[in-house]
């Protein structure tokens, strides 16, 4: 209605003689020009065609100007940010001692998302309160199981493992979505601890086909969980960390042409899964696979390694990386880190809470060291 309104104010004033005069009305005209004669007449009619243009110009401008008013764009959502954390802790929370040393990791980082591995049936009832300010729980039975401590609601949870009759993990995958505060986006995290780096120490560092190509099977379920859940809501933004018992750098079995001997009794490999089956290099073709970006964390030292050499668990006689996180493409990183108290600086790196740990306190908590990033969702 305006921009009509706008071309018939416009086609009034564009109307007029050869030399561009602007008409009025006929009442207005004189029927006998005099010229060079301004008789009060003439002044009454020059002084309305005046005040005629100058509001037809007002009209002009006001319609103008509302034709092109801005629309203001609805703000973005705010980003998110937070902090992830993984740690093995090494054999349950059983022992009191133990179980302090493990909290004072926990609480130097303080993380707002935190994966366990390797917690216990027994040590289920101590996680609700086991760090300030991480009351929600996701567990599964069993013994040196994944678990999940979170400042944020927990919206659904479960296990993934095999469909029978197939039987390919010992250990399933644990995974949740929480709600982080975003307008428009939850977070899907899974906690894994894919199958061992070794069964009887001293655990060389060799390659293992029996161990491997379960843990490739592992992750070939979780790309397929993945991407079956990012279908159903593709709103959700991933996360995976874990222990998962190979170091990238390591000896690796490229590919498997059949499945090896050796692997643990009861295994029995899905009927949908094709050969050959790709491993190396593990695990960064698995996360690519997946859709992941795997972060190659180190300590404050650059010290790349997760796992202590000899002690406290005498069966790992090596020092390797096989603690990780990964992440999908619509979360951003700000950084990340392998906590470790026996480095150089103590407090460089990425920010610090609670009290500083002393040269020791990381040992004495597990044979693992912890992961840590800091994340957001924009």
């Amino acid at each position: 209605m305006m921009n009509a309104q706008w071309r018939a104010t416009k086609s009034t004033l564009d109307q007029g003689n050869g030399a561009g005069e602007q008409l009025v009305p006929a009442k207005w005209q004189r029927s006998t020009p005099r010229a060079n004669v301004m008789t009060p007449r003439s002044i009454f009619v020059g002084i309305r065609t005046l005040a005629f243009l100058w509001l037809s110009g007002v009209a002009v401008l006001i319609v103008l100007t509302g034709s092109i008013s801005p629309v203001a764009a609805a703000d973005p959502p705010s980003p998110i940010e937070f902090r992830v954390g993984f740690f093995n802790i090494y054999l349950g929370l059983a022992n009191s001692s133990h179980r302090a040393a493990v909290v004072r990791q926990i609480q130097r980082v303080r993380p707002d998302i935190m994966g366990l591995s390797e917690i216990n049936d027994a040590d289920h009832s101590l996680l609700p309160t086991l760090v300030e300010g991480l009351p929600n729980v996701v567990t599964q039975p069993g013994g040196l199981q994944p678990a999940l401590i979170t400042r944020y609601p927990v919206l659904s949870s479960g296990s993934l493992g095999s469909i029978a009759p197939a039987n390919e993990f010992r250990r399933k995958h644990l995974w949740a979505v929480l709600d982080v505060g975003h307008a428009n986006r939850n977070l899907l995290v899974y906690v894994i601890h894919t199958e061992s780096w070794c069964y009887v120490g001293p655990c060389e560092n060799v390659a293992r086909p029996a161990l491997e190509f379960p843990r490739a099977i592992e992750w070939i379920r979780l790309k397929q969980d993945i991407q079956a859940k990012l279908k159903a809501d593709p709103q959700l933004d991933v996360i995976v960390m874990g222990d998962w018992n190979d170091d990238n750098r390591s000896p690796q079995t490229d590919a498997f042409a059949s499945q090896p001997e050796g692997i643990f009794n009861g295994f029995a490999l899905g009927a949908d899964i094709v050969f050959p089956v790709q491993h190396a290099p593990y695990p960064n073709y698995q996360c690519e696979q997946a859709g992941l970006r795997l972060l190659e964390s180190t300590d404050t030292d650059g010290n790349r390694n997760t796992v202590w050499g000899g002690k406290p668990n005498p069966a790992l006689q090596t020092a390797v990386k096989i603690d990780y996180i990964a992440h999908s493409e619509g979360v951003r990183v700000a950084g990340h880190e392998v906590l470790n108290s026996e480095v150089s600086e103590p407090a460089a790196g990425l920010r610090k809470y609670a009290a500083p740990l002393g040269f020791g306190d990381s040992r004495a908590a597990s044979d693992h060291l912890m992961i840590f990033a800091d994340m957001g969702i924009e």
